[in-house]
C-alpha cells in the first residue's frame, strides 16, 4: 500500500511548509495517573491497524513510500508537566508545540497529554488536555478526527491480539517495481493530461460557477517565520447557528472581525480559503479541496452577510465537486516520484503573489457527539489549529464536539505581536457575540 502522490507531496513539502495537524480535546476532571493512562491508550492504539502504520521510504525516493504496520512504541506518547498549568500557560505551550514536526517514517502521529490544567473554558475543576498530532500525509481533518475518536472513546478493543496490516516489500522488490512503473506512469500521464485539458474547457462553461476572484494580500498575508501563537474562543454551537450553519456563522463573525482589525483594508475584498470535504476515492488519505469564499464584510447586517456567504460557499462547492475537477486533478496520480520530487525541490515559496485565495484560512470540522471519556474525565470541548504558510500568517479553526464549538486563532509573533493578538481575540469575541444576537 503506497502513499498516493498527493499525500507524498504533503510529506515532501513539510520541511518547507509545516502541515501537521493538532487536534485538542479538553477533559474536565482528573483522568487518572498519566502513566496508567498512557499504557491504556497504547493498548487501544495497538488494536487499530491505522494507528500502527508508519511509512517506509524507497531508496533514493525512486518511488512513492509504502505504508506498513509496526508496533506502537512508547515514544508516540508524551506527558507534559507545564511550569504554568493555567489555560493561558497551555495556550503558550501550544504555540511551541505547533512548531514540532512528525517524521512519518517513525510515526505519522503522536499523542500529547497535559494533566492538571486549571482555568480551562467550561471546566469548573482541573482538566486534562490531550493533543493528537497527526501528519497531513497520513490523514485530513475528517479522517484524523475519526482516528482520535477511535483512540479516545474506548471503542477500540484493548486486547493484545492486534489485527494484521500491510507490510512493505523488500528493497529489491521496491526498486524493481519503481523501474517497471515509470513507463506506465508516463503513458498514463500523457492520457490524463489530455483529458485534464478538456476538463479545463468544461470548467470554463458559463453554466459552471467561476473560481473565487482572489483577494489582495493584507497585512496578515505574510511569512510567519518559525514561531507560533494561538488563542481559543469556546462557545455554544447555538451562538453561531443563529444565521445558518456553524461554518457560515463562524465565517460571518471572522469577516466582521478582520474588517475591524485590519482597518483601512477594503472590507469588500476580504475572503477566506476554506477546505471542503469530498467523497473519498479510497486512494488518497486527504479527501478535500480548498476554495476561496468572499466574506462580504462590508455588509453590516449579520444575517444579510451570512446569507451572502452561504450563497457564495454553495457556488464554490458546486464548482469544486464538479466531475471535471476530478479529471483536471487526475494527472498528479500518474507523476513518477522522482519527477514530482524534482519539481517540489525547485518550487519558489518565497514569491509574493498579486492575489491570494483568502485573507485567512477557515477550517471547519465537527468531531461528533460529546460522549468521550478519558479515565474519569469528561470531554468539554475540542479545538484545532490550521497551519500557516509563506503567505498565510493568520488562520482560524472551527471545531465542534457535542453542542460546543471552539474558534481557534493561529498566528505568529512575527505577524501579530502578543498585544495585537490579544486585541484580535477581543474583536473576534465581540463579533461572535454579535452573530449570537442576530
Amino acid at each position: 500500500m503506497q502513499l498516493h502522490p498527493s499525500d507524498a507531496q504533503r510529506d515532501w513539502l513539510d520541511d518547507r511548509v509545516r502541515s501537521d495537524q493538532f487536534l485538542l480535546f479538553c477533559f474536565e476532571g482528573p483522568a487518572g495517573d498519566p502513566g496508567r493512562l498512557v499504557a491504556e491508550l497504547r493498548r487501544r492504539a495497538s488494536a487499530v491497524v491505522e494507528l500502527r502504520l508508519h511509512a517506509v521510504a524507497v531508496p533514493g525516493d525512486l518511488d512513492y513510500p509504502y505504508w506498513a504496520t509496526g508496533p506502537v512504541g512508547a515514544d508516540r506518547f508524551v506527558v507534559h508537566r507545564l511550569p504554568d498549568p493555567s489555560w493561558p500557560g497551555v495556550q503558550e505551550a501550544l504555540g511551541e508545540l505547533l512548531t514540532d514536526r512528525l517524521d512519518i517514517r517513525a510515526s505519522p502521529w503522536r499523542l500529547h497529554l497535559v494533566p492538571g490544567v486549571t482555568g480551562a473554558p467550561r471546566c469548573a475543576a482541573a482538566a486534562t488536555v490531550v493533543v493528537l498530532q497527526v501528519s497531513h500525509a497520513f490523514a485530513d481533518g475528517t479522517r484524523a478526527s475519526a482516528l482520535a475518536r477511535a483512540l479516545l472513546s474506548g471503542t477500540a478493543p484493548a486486547g493484545d491480539g492486534a489485527p494484521a496490516g500491510p507490510e512493505a516489500p523488500a528493497v529489491p522488490v521496491m526498486l524493481l517495481r519503481a523501474a517497471a512503473r515509470v513507463p506506465l506512469q508516463l503513458g498514463s500521464l500523457l492520457v490524463t493530461g489530455a483529458r485534464a485539458g478538456r476538463a479545463e474547457r468544461e470548467l470554463a462553461d458559463p453554466a459552471v460557477p467561476p473560481p473565487a476572484p482572489g483577494c489582495p494580500p493584507s497585512a496578515v498575508n505574510t511569512d510567519p517565520g518559525p514561531r507560533r501563537a494561538v488563542r481559543t474562543i469556546v462557545c455554544p454551537a447555538t451562538d453561531l447557528r443563529t444565521v445558518g450553519t456553524v461554518t457560515v456563522g463562524a465565517l460571518t463573525a471572522i469577516g466582521s472581525a478582520l474588517a475591524e482589525f485590519l482597518g483601512s483594508f477594503p472590507a469588500d475584498r476580504l475572503g477566506a480559503e476554506v477546505p471542503v470535504s469530498l467523497a473519498g476515492n479510497g486512494l488518497s488519505r486527504n479527501a478535500y479541496r480548498t476554495t476561496g469564499v468572499r466574506l462580504f464584510a462590508h455588509v453590516r447586517d449579520p444575517r444579510e452577510r451570512a446569507a451572502a456567504i452561504a450563497d457564495d460557499l454553495a457556488q464554490r462547492r458546486r464548482r469544486i465537486t464538479h466531475p471535471a475537477m476530478d479529471l483536471r486533478d487526475r494527472p498528479l496520480a500518474h507523476v513518477p516520484a522522482p519527477l514530482l520530487r524534482f519539481g517540489l525541490a525547485r518550487a519558489d515559496f518565497g514569491a509574493v503573489p498579486r492575489t491570494v485565495t483568502g485573507t485567512t484560512v477557515v477550517s471547519s470540522v465537527y468531531r461528533g457527539a460529546g460522549d468521550l471519556v478519558l479515565g474519569g474525565a469528561v470531554v468539554r470541548f475540542t479545538a484545532g489549529f490550521p497551519g500557516l504558510s509563506p503567505v498565510m500568517g493568520l488562520t482560524h479553526g472551527v471545531h465542534g464536539i457535542g453542542d460546543v464549538v471552539t474558534l481557534s486563532v493561529t498566528t505568529s509573533p512575527q505577524v501579530l505581536e502578543p498585544g495585537e493578538l490579544d486585541r484580535y481575540e477581543t474583536v473576534l469575541r465581540a463579533a461572535v457575540a454579535q452573530v449570537a444576537r442576530a
